[in-house]
């Protein structure tokens, strides 16, 4: 028991013993002894300052005082501390300057220099004014402005001397005229703050104008939106034709929800094909070309018939070929375009309407940066831009692809597909999932029907044609394996700190 209270005792004394050093250390580096009235350039390394540097910075020094009413004083030394450490010391420095001389502290200044030992060219600079300045033309963003343009470029190169001379130059100009004033600002003091935000808001009234005036112009049905449904509206209408009505325009969905069309109408079948991350996936095998009726399904057909080696397509092949759907989306707009349904020169209209949005995107911009720069008044340009460009790209996206007939004709779909969602969130709602899966896919339904696909009854897309003497297994192939080897195609989608007594300062490194 007692040897155990002594190694605790030992323990505790060396921790406090740890603490007590590092507070000493740390009470030592903010500790700025010597500081004499008069003297105000301190070169504690005995290095960086010749004697004629020392005595012009003092004259400097004096001339500052004399002009501004800034009494600064000067420090350099080795020590190494990081930014933050020498903001704190940079601080005290100028306390101890007002301790040490009587000086106000509201028009005491401190600049330090914290030069890395064994280094000519590392080191870490602060400044800390007193809240005359800090309050007025020497404002926290103009100390970090001296420290970083003026204290630091110098002291790169190991020129302790260039980097006061050019600190105190930037402090005087500062206290005297105020922080520079770059074109930006005199921008924001001229047009931004007189004729541009006016002018800026005119420019993005009138393109709003133009932009309702054309997008009032677009197709509308005639026909008013119907009850959703689960009841398909034909049955002579391909899902990916059926989607491309409801998306207005065609869907990267097509190619995989006809590959299932085709396997419910035993045109091809489905078959394991290994595994991908630890997921089966499936191949395709061609069965008979006669039941691919329509323009897509044959198209679909041609295309997975490319793949095939000795009628199946694998699982790889079939990934490539549910990845490019163009060829597709050319026979769906085909179909569109021979009922009238696809609307053509859609295209510039759009790019309109994206060019709109750029405009409003750039008053937006351009406005809040004159306004941040002290043109506040510019926001009544800002805020409407970023309205234009909400609104351009909105209307480039809604603008429909599809005529006024297209639009009528998507009326019952959009039912249908609505009708079939709200279905899918109620397990009461019964829906035919043989028949209703290739559109499932089509309107990209998938994600809100697959609990059910995966652990409802076995579904015909999936077994083995009758009369075949194919045997394929429903926990090998199913839905999951499906999802696995065409991805996202079963989805639709088209293609500064404060002194005690007041004042503010600024640290940074080379």
């Amino acid at each position: 028991m007692t040897r155990t209270r002594l190694v605790v005792a030992i323990v505790a004394l060396g921790v406090v013993l740890g603490l007590t050093g590092c507070s000493t250390s740390s009470s030592a580096d903010a500790r700025f002894d010597g500081l004499v009235a008069g003297e105000r350039v301190y070169d504690r390394t005995g290095f960086s300052l010749d004697g004629a540097e020392t005595d012009a910075l003092d004259r400097r020094l004096e001339s500052l005082r004399a002009e501004t009413g800034a009494d600064v004083v000067v420090y350099v030394r080795e020590l190494d501390a990081d930014p933050d450490e020498t903001l704190d010391q940079v601080e005290a420095l100028q306390q101890a300057w007002v301790a040490a001389t009587g000086v106000d502290q509201d028009v005491a200044g401190a600049i330090l220099i914290n030069r890395e030992p064994g280094t000519t060219d590392e080191a870490r600079a602060g400044i800390f004014v007193g809240s005359r300045f800090d309050d007025g033309n020497v404002p926290s963003n103009e100390q970090e402005a001296i420290v970083e343009d003026a204290l630091i470029p110098p002291l790169k190169d190991g020129d302790v001397a260039g980097s006061l001379n050019a600190g105190l130059d930037r402090l005087q100009s500062s206290i005297v005229n105020g922080p520079p004033v770059t074109a930006l600002d005199r921008f924001a003091d001229g047009p931004g703050s007189t004729w541009l935000p006016w002018t800026g808001l005119a420019v993005v009234l009138v393109a709003a104008v133009a932009a309702f005036s054309l997008y009032r112009r677009r197709p509308r049905p005639s026909l008013p939106p119907e009850s959703p449904t689960t009841h398909r509206p034909d049955h002579r209408t391909d899902p990916a034709v059926a989607t491309a009505l409801v998306h207005r325009s065609n869907q990267a969905s097509a190619t995989s929800a006809t590959v299932l069309a085709l396997a419910a109408d035993d045109a091809v079948a489905f078959e394991p094909d290994g595994k991908k991350h630890g997921k089966p996936t499936i191949r395709v095998r061609l069965l008979d070309e006669s039941k691919a009726r329509g323009e897509v399904p044959r198209a679909v057909w041609g295309r997975l018939a490319e793949h095939a080696v000795d009628g199946v397509v694998d699982h790889a092949a079939l990934t490539k070929v549910a990845s490019n759907t163009r060829s597709i989306g050319r026979v769906v707009e085909a179909e569109l375009d021979a009922r009238g349904w696809r609307a053509h020169g859609t295209g510039p209209v759009r790019w309109a309407f994206g060019g709109l949005a750029l405009l409003g995107g750039a008053v937006m911009v351009g406005a809040a940066v004159v306004a941040a720069a002290g043109a506040p008044i510019m926001l009544v340009a800002a805020i409407p831009g970023g309205l234009l460009l909400v609104t351009g790209l909105i209307m480039t996206v809604a603008y429909p692809g599809l005529t006024a007939a297209g639009l009528d004709a998507a009326r019952p779909w959009e039912a249908y597909r609505d009708g079939m969602k709200a279905a899918a969130k109620k397990d009461d709602t019964a829906v035919d999932l043989d028949s209703a899966l290739p559109d499932i896919v089509a309107l990209g339904l998938g994600s809100a029907y697959r609990k059910r696909l995966e652990s409802g009854p076995e579904l015909r897309a999936f077994t083995a044609p009758a009369g075949l003497p194919l045997a394929v297994d429903p926990s090998v192939v199913n839905w999951a394996a499906f999802t696995a080897t065409f991805g996202a195609s079963s989805s639709s989608a088209t293609v500064s700190g404060g002194g005690a007594g007041g004042g503010g300062g600024a640290a940074g490194s080379t």
